[in-house]
């Protein structure tokens, strides 16, 4: 069966400020029952794939409430976070018993750089503590690294450190200044393509890592439709987020050709 997969922006809301991000803002969320009302329709419309993301999605309230309906109907949930929220929370972990897959945010082991990128001093020993934790839960654990003028020589050392772990993916991603925070900034962030590319052997190294895949602007606008906070579906073209409709209104199938 082909994938139909959605990338959901379920909350803007953030416990970290990443000066790279290239997350919505000003963009309010929806409750729950709304949001419901939207994942009803992914399912009916034969959804197979989820990737719940934000913001931090673990800052929307019950976002378990979701993760478990989604679940109940066939649907693989995969989470993005920056791991905060689960390093520090017992409670929350109890979220891996309804998702397929964790995808943790990383760009550096140096705590100075992560703390330059708006991560946190202590991102570095929040990702650890995440990563001693889902070894043993099953989840397949995927890593998500923006690489950028800050991190672009300490590259190895991060794969250093995630060889580790048995890491299913690590997707790398060129800084793009697509939106909001990321585009202000571009000037303190953005490297060339050639730079990019001058970097990709390191990322080959790593025997406990599976797969390595390389993300520049140009993938992010042939991959994904993207449903945001308020219930938009966006579609990125040529640099610039175009509003295609909402989905608690419109079919959100109409769009993923």
């Amino acid at each position: 069966m082909q994938k139909k997969e959605v990338c959901w922006n379920i909350t803007t809301k953030c416990n970290q400020n990443c000066k790279y991000c290239h997350r919505f803002l000003g963009i309010n969320d929806l409750c729950y029952e709304e949001n419901e009302r939207i994942l009803d329709n992914l399912i009916k419309d034969g959804i197979t794939d989820i990737t719940w993301t934000g913001g931090e999605a673990l800052l929307y309230p019950n976002l378990i409430g979701l993760l478990k309906k989604a679940k109940e109907n066939g649907i693989n949930n995969k989470l993005i976070t920056n791991g905060l929220l689960l390093a520090k929370n017992d409670e929350i972990k109890e979220i891996c018993n309804y998702l397929d897959a964790l995808t943790l945010s990383i760009d550096s082991t140096d705590n100075e750089i992560n703390a330059e990128l708006g991560r946190g001093i202590n991102h570095y020993q929040n990702i650890k503590t995440v990563l001693e934790y889902v070894k043993n839960t099953g989840l397949k654990l995927n890593i998500n690294t923006v690489v950028s003028k800050k991190n672009i020589d300490q590259l190895e050392e991060l794969g250093n450190f995630l060889n580790n772990y048995k890491i299913n993916s690590w997707r790398v991603f060129q800084f793009m200044p697509l939106r909001e925070t990321a585009e202000r900034n571009r000037n303190q962030f953005e490297i060339s393509d050639a730079e990019f590319e001058s970097k990709k052997g390191i990322f080959q190294k790593f025997e406990n890592i599976g797969r390595v895949d390389y993300r520049q602007e140009k993938d992010m606008e042939d991959k994904y439709v993207l449903l945001v906070a308020n219930g938009d579906i966006v579609k990125t073209e040529n640099g610039k987020d175009v509003k295609k409709g909402n989905a608690l209104y419109q079919n959100l199938m109409d769009f993923m050709e």
